[in-house]
């Protein structure tokens, strides 16, 4: 076992990740290292899987886009999340084919942003909050005013 995967294992294995479990926030759906899949719901109680590349963890933060575990590939665009313009800017399917969130947490989306870090401070990634702190994230956009729904 890798040590990216190892602390993978007990991040998930912690308060801090099953609380969310237990609030019907997040799930693990699977792992299949380097990649986790996360089922996180959204305010109308739909789930979005959340499909997250974790190699380098916790030291690096995971990239990842919204996820068609069916069809084991990347959600087609039509049946994203709707939102408000603040919402979509998170959630974009033409950002690298939605293969990663367009946010500071998002190890991909991150490269080309310095400013990112002055400008969204609270968006740091912090390893010892872990992949916790990615979900919250992403749980907290699908519980916001912002999100409309899914198609």
């Amino acid at each position: 076992m890798t040590p990216d995967l190892a602390q993978l294992e007990r991040d998930v294995a912690a308060a801090p990740f099953l609380e969310g479990v237990a609030r019907r926030r997040w799930r693990l759906i699977t792992v299949a290292w380097p990649f986790a899949i996360f089922g996180v719901t959204a305010k109308d109680m739909r789930e979005f899987a959340l499909r997250l590349e974790c190699s380098g963890y916790p030291t690096q933060p995971p990239t990842g886009g919204l996820w068609d575990v069916a069809q084991n590939a990347i959600l087609v665009p039509q049946s994203w999340p709707r939102g408000d313009e603040v919402f979509l800017g998170t959630f974009r399917t033409d950002w690298h084919s939605g293969s990663a969130l367009y946010f500071p947490l998002d190890r991909l989306s991150r490269v080309g942003h310095p400013d990112w870090a002055s400008t969204h401070p609270h968006l740091t990634w912090e390893p010892a909050r872990g992949v916790v702190q990615y979900l919250t994230e992403v749980h907290r956009h699908l519980n916001s005013r912002g999100y409309h729904g899914a198609a």
